[in-house]
Order: C-alpha cells, then sequence, then structure tokens
C-alpha cells in the first residue's frame, strides 16, 4: 500500500475530513488532497505530524518497523469500515500481512432467538465488531460505518487467518465471543468505547485454553499457558517435547 493511500484510508475510517486534519496540521485541504491523490508529496515534517492523528506508526514511515499502526497515547486504535468491502478493506489487510502474531476475537452481540434467526444469513455468530491484538501490543477495534450493520465475513476471514498461519509459521488467537449488553452498546455509541473496556477479554485467553472437562495436572496448564504466552505454535512445541 502507498503511503498517500494509508493516510486516506486511514483517515476515512476514522470519519476525518480533509479540512479537521489539513487545519491541525496546518497545511493547505487542496496539499492533503493532491497528496492523497498521489500527485503531491508532502513532507517529512508534515507526515510526522499528522500520522499520529490517523495512529499510523512514524516509525513505520522511517522504515523501522513493518507494523503501520500505533496509538501514541497507547488506547484503543478504531477504525470504521464499510461492511460490503470488509474482505478487500486495506487497513485491515495491513495489518493482517505485516503481524507476525495476531490475537482476535469476533465480538457478537448478545442476541435473542428472533435476532439469531434474522442473520443465520450472515454467521452462526454475527459479527459486530472485531478486535486485535498484536505482538507490540497495539489494540484494534473494527465496526462497520452504521451501527446497525453486522460485518457478514465471518467464515472465509477466519480461513484466511489459518491459511496464513499454515503458509507464514504465523501465530495468533481467534474466537468469537458472546459479549454483554453493556459492551455492545458502548461498541455501538463509538466514541465512548476505550481499550480498557475491552482488555479483560485478552486476560482470559489463557483460561479459555484449558479444557475444562479434562482433569490436567498444574505442570500441563503451566505448559498450555507458557506455549500461549510465548505464542508457540502448539504442533512445533509437541514436535521438540518427542524429540
Amino acid at each position: 500500500m502507498r503511503v498517500a493511500e494509508l493516510f486516506r484510508k486511514a483517515r476515512e475510517a476514522k470519519g476525518l475530513k480533509q479540512s479537521e486534519i489539513a487545519d491541525q496540521c496546518g497545511i493547505s485541504r487542496s496539499a492533503l488532497a493532491r497528496f492523497e491523490t498521489g500527485s503531491l508529496r508532502l513532507a517529512d515534517e508534515n507526515l510526522s505530524i499528522i500520522a499520529p492523528l490517523l495512529d499510523i506508526n512514524p516509525e513505520f514511515l522511517n522504515g523501522n518497523t513493518k507494523i503501520p499502526f500505533k496509538s501514541q497515547s497507547g488506547e484503543l486504535i478504531k477504525f470504521v469500515v464499510d461492511k460490503y468491502h470488509v474482505n478487500t478493506d486495506l487497513l485491515l489487510k495491513a495489518i493482517l500481512t505485516t503481524c507476525d502474531v495476531l490475537d482476535v476475537f469476533y465480538l457478537c452481540p448478545p442476541l435473542t432467538i428472533v435476532d439469531r434467526l434474522r442473520h443465520l444469513n450472515i454467521a452462526d455468530n454475527p459479527t459486530y465488531a472485531l478486535l486485535l491484538r498484536d505482538e507490540q501490543g497495539n489494540v484494534y477495534l473494527f465496526r462497520c460505518k452504521s451501527p446497525k450493520d453486522f460485518m457478514a465475513w465471518d467464515n472465509s476471514i477466519h480461513s484466511w487467518f489459518f491459511e496464513q498461519r499454515r503458509l507464514t509459521g504465523k501465530s495468533g488467537y481467534y474466537d468469537p465471543r458472546i459479549i454483554s449488553k453493556d459492551l455492545y452498546e458502548k461498541i455501538r455509541d463509538w466514541d465512548d468505547v476505550s481499550k480498557g473496556d475491552v482488555e479483560f477479554l485478552f486476560s482470559q485467553m489463557n483460561q479459555d485454553l484449558i479444557f475444562k472437562e479434562l482433569a490436567l495436572s498444574e505442570d500441563e496448564k503451566k505448559l498450555i499457558t507458557y506455549i500461549r504466552d510465548q505464542h508457540l505454535n502448539p504442533e512445533d512445541a509437541i514436535l521438540k517435547l518427542q524429540q
């Protein structure tokens, strides 16, 4: 993805106008518009001012990291997407293709039986938002532009994740999760949802890996937790144990 395209997509996904960015950075709107179309190259000092406003990692622009996004305040990185083009969303694809470790939750709202029947054509667990955490600790939240829309690509993107892991050796955690009504409403309202509202999901991942119907010893539980924390491929760990 070209730098100009990355900036444009991030700005649009945050619902910001060119004039809002231009005013904060002290450049003209026409200059920003020409930059986004690729007909003008902005000075590095201008890009370094714009990047944090869009949660773009300045180190990525300098070639010092392959991960394109970072919140300067350590807060939640929030992007909205078009529900009809989520599979080809360039910002999401940039995260998927650059991160070696990615923890992912498909966030499903608490639905009534009627709601579930209405959304069965979308997925078994209709996904309202996508929550991700990369190896640098960045936490992302994706939601459709309209708070009434669901993401309609649950199964296909799940397959994509596993194919990436198989081909590249990437690791991660993937899980649909039914969220509380309070969290659903916060994500729906968007401006109010923060990193603190979703971090508890990541702290629960180790518990989910231990099957409750199996009587595991403390050493076995520690081994499972270690594999999860170190982002190890379980198949590789098994091979090493057998050697």
